[in-house]
Parts: structure tokens; C-alpha cells; sequence
């Protein structure tokens, strides 16, 4: 039997969603004729994720009526599809949205980890920068007193201060004698 005739359709009811958010459990709507081998080949196929196993269950057609009409449903076959804890199958467009922002996070979160080795053009550029910086270091060393000279100079100033105010108040003193 041909991939693309076994799954027909997935089963979306309340009880198929706890399943499948919770045990990673799929439930998919079969062709009457295919068997377990070929469920998991196609889902194998199709979804691109690994299947642990596969069980089935046969549903009869069921009398029903509508109005004054009566009929049957349709007999259907399920398939219950169990999944590895890494598999996801996409089902909604939501989904697949989410998985690519979640690829897309991890993959810059791989950029980031990822160290990149400096070019040698770039290793030039700083070797050079670096030069720079030395030389300029030098330059101000030499432009400006040291911290030792700075000290000794403002403390001669300042005791040219207090001599000069010493000679001024020691006149002053004398003139008013």
C-alpha cells in the first residue's frame, strides 16, 4: 500500500489532546486494510520522528438517525502512535510558528556559545592598537609631573605661602608698635 493512502486523517477530541500533551501519544484515522508495519512506516515517513510502537483498534459502523432518515456511520480503523520523548509531530500552523521561534532561539543561543577565532587581519588591528595605546601612555608620562613632583610642589607652595604671610603680619605688627 502506498505512504500517502494509510494515514487518512488525525483524531482531534479531548482525550486524544491530554494524550498527546502528556505521554507524547498520537491518534491518527487509517485505511481499513494496513497493519501496524505499515502505520509506523508512514508516520515514520511522513512526520519525520521516531515511533516506539503502534496499537490498533477497529471501530464497527453504527446505525444512526437523522430527522426521519436512517443510516450508518462509517466503520473506521485508529491508530494509536507512540512517540520518543525528543519526537513532536506538528498538526496546527500554531505550532509549527512556535517550533521555528524555539529553532530559531536555539540557534542563536549556538552563535553566542561559539568562539570565533580572530582573523589575521584582526590581530593586526589590535597588535597596532595596542602600539598606540603604549605610545600615548608614554607621551602623557612625559608631558606631566609625576605624583611625587606634584606633592613636593604644592607643599613648597604652600610654604611660600605661609612665610610670605608670616613677613606680612610680623611688618604689620611693627608698624603698629
Amino acid at each position: 500500500m502506498n505512504v500517502n493512502e494509510v494515514i487518512k486523517y488525525p483524531i482531534l477530541t479531548e482525550k486524544s489532546e491530554v494524550a498527546r500533551s502528556a505521554q507524547n501519544i498520537y491518534t491518527f484515522a487509517v485505511d481499513k486494510r494496513c497493519n501496524k508495519i505499515e502505520i509506523r512506516k508512514a508516520v515514520e515517513f511522513i512526520f519525520d520522528v521516531k515511533v516506539l510502537k503502534v496499537n490498533i483498534v477497529n471501530y464497527d459502523k453504527k446505525p444512526t438517525k437523522l430527522g426521519r432518515f436512517q443510516g450508518f456511520k462509517n466503520a473506521v480503523k485508529k491508530a494509536l502512535v507512540y512517540l520518543t520523548k525528543e519526537s513532536k509531530i506538528i498538526l496546527f500552523a500554531d505550532e509549527a510558528k512556535e517550533a521555528e521561534k524555539e529553532a530559531k532561539a536555539l540557534a542563536k543561543e549556538a552563535k553566542a556559545k561559539e568562539v570565533k577565532e580572530p582573523t589575521e587581519a584582526e590581530l593586526k588591528a589590535a597588535a597596532k592598537i595596542q602600539k598606540a595605546a603604549q605610545e600615548k601612555e608614554q607621551k602623557t608620562e612625559k608631558a606631566t609631573p609625576k605624583n611625587d613632583e606634584m606633592k613636593s610642589d604644592s607643599l613648597t607652595k604652600v610654604a611660600t605661602k605661609k612665610q610670605s604671610t608670616k613677613k606680612v603680619t610680623s611688618t604689620k605688627k611693627e608698624e603698629t608698635k
